[in-house]
């Protein structure tokens, strides 16, 4: 007869037997799905290394567009506003021309009395946008710095041609601080504009800088005047700026 306590014993073996075949069928089903893991993974890998050039020279081309395209704003930023524009960017771009500066006595009369008279102011004149006037008292308004500095040029010309020829009453009052303003606003002007145009001078040049004379030499990169004369009337007509008269 077999013994209770026995029995016990049968029964805890087997119970133990069970449980260790339970834990050896989980630990290979673990390292079956772990190899299955490493499988994936290694045919990943391999995929992504067959593909690897072509991702590389994917992303070089993504960059090297990227590059290009920061490098063109960068150039546009800093170009595109032309030189004597609107610090704002406001305005077309102008063409340019080569131009060599001629001497015309018709605007500086060697003899100052003439430079009085109608024929010379309308000289001038010319040189201006039609439509200029005076801004209405209290009015606030935007000028424009060309026919500003041509203003000056004249101005200081008519100063000049006043105090030599005495014809004092055809000068400002306050002629002495209008002249010197009128240089310091050019000479800031002529740094502006930076002209770097070359001037040929010879053991041959004449003395008076009349026509002849080596400043008169140099071949200058100018704006199409007409079509900044012809932007301005359009800028008058629109009620845009005020440009006053060159003898203000």
């Amino acid at each position: 007869m077999v013994s209770s306590t026995d029995d016990q014993e049968k029964l805890l073996s087997s119970n133990e037997i069970h449980e260790a075949s339970m834990d050896d069928e989980k630990q290979w089903h673990s390292l079956e799905l772990d190899a299955g893991r490493r499988l994936k993974a290694n045919k990943f890998t391999m995929a992504f290394g067959s593909y690897r050039w072509l991702i590389d020279a994917f992303l070089i081309l993504v960059i090297t567009g990227l590059l290009l395209l920061l490098h063109d704003q960068s150039k546009d930023s800093q170009g595109s506003i032309q030189v004597g524009g609107d610090s704002t960017g406001a305005g077309p771009t102008f063409p340019t021309q080569a131009v060599k500066f001629e001497s015309d006595m018709s605007f500086t009369p060697k003899n100052t009395s003439e430079f009085f008279t109608d024929e010379t102011l309308d000289s001038w004149k010319k040189l201006m946008p039609a439509g200029t006037r005076f801004g209405s008292i209290g009015e606030p308004f935007s000028t424009t710095s060309m026919t500003h500095q041509l203003h000056c040029v004249y101005m200081m010309a008519r100063i000049f041609s006043g105090i030599v020829s005495n014809n004092t009453q055809k000068i400002p009052d306050d002629y002495y601080s209008h002249f010197f303003h009128c240089i310091d606003y050019l000479r800031q002007g002529i740094m502006c504009s930076a002209d770097l145009a070359l001037e040929a001078h010879d053991a041959m040049d004449p003395d008076d800088l009349g026509p002849l004379d080596g400043g008169w030499s140099g071949i200058h990169v100018c704006k199409d005047y007409s079509q900044v004369i012809s932007y301005l009337e359009g800028q008058i007509a629109e009620g845009v700026r005020v440009v006053l008269p060159i003898d203000d």
